[in-house]
């Protein structure tokens, strides 16, 4: 990015579902080393505490799970470079946690939601081809969303929805397809399992705080050690 701050280049970061968890977690780690954040929320009441909290942080207010979504983001961005995309924003999935209780409907709101959402993020971000496009796109992810695990069993008789874990396994083979496709452009596309979190839906293994997950991935950022197409586990 372009911006300056105090005769330094101040790097910038877009952030999906930022007002809770991992999410808000993100904006104050990114926030606290001087980055320029572009926050994505849902409601008026969490844009009030993300521009109280940190004033300077930019927020839009809206679903990404949305028809508009993509224009709203591309209105709210319109000629600003970003350096970092993070797709985070999710939900805590429906209630369906067998054949039985899964509907269509769940599925086409985790779908929208985690893998829709993060497809609109990104082509909001590069519409604008007057401006440096990302170098780094971050697809938060889960291990709920992994083929082998579930072939193996490990999620066997878990409380965590069909839609969830086909949604995010989706979003795994976009986070590959966007790799693939924008390798060419210098831009790397990697999808992370941030840990078993301890939020208010934390699983029973659950080990790190938002908080400690969020400096493991900044560090890691700022550290360049990744390479694109990678999987990620910060446990």
């Amino acid at each position: 990015m372009t911006m300056c701050k105090m005769g330094l280049v101040m790097k910038t970061v877009l952030i999906t579902g930022a007002s809770r968890g991992l999410g808000l977690a993100l904006v104050q780690t990114f926030y606290e080393r001087g980055y320029q954040v572009y926050a994505v929320v849902r409601t008026t009441s969490a844009c009030d505490m993300l521009t109280t909290i940190y004033p300077a942080v930019s927020v839009l207010i809206a679903d990404v799970s949305h028809e508009n979504y993509e224009e709203q983001l591309f209105g709210f961005i319109q000629d600003r470079a970003v350096d970092i995309v993070i797709n985070n924003a999710g939900s805590a999935g429906t209630p369906g946690i067998d054949t039985r209780h899964s509907t269509g409907d769940q599925l086409v709101y985790e779908f929208k939601t985690h893998c829709v959402g993060a497809l609109s993020t990104v082509n909001a971000v590069l519409r604008n081809e007057n401006v440096l496009p990302p170098s780094l796109i971050v697809n938060i992810s889960s291990r709920r969303g992994s083929l082998n695990m579930q072939a193996a069993g490990a999620a066997k008789g878990v409380k965590c929805s069909f839609s969830y874990r086909i949604a995010k396994a989706a979003q795994n083979m976009l986070s590959l397809c966007m790799a693939d496709d924008l390798e060419s452009m210098g831009i790397k596309v990697i999808s992370v399992h941030p840990g078993a979190l301890l939020t208010k839906m934390a699983p029973a293994d659950a080990t790190l705080t938002p908080e400690q997950s969020a400096n493991k991935l900044v560090e890691m950022i700022e550290g360049n050690d990744f390479n694109t197409r990678d999987f990620i586990c910060l446990e």
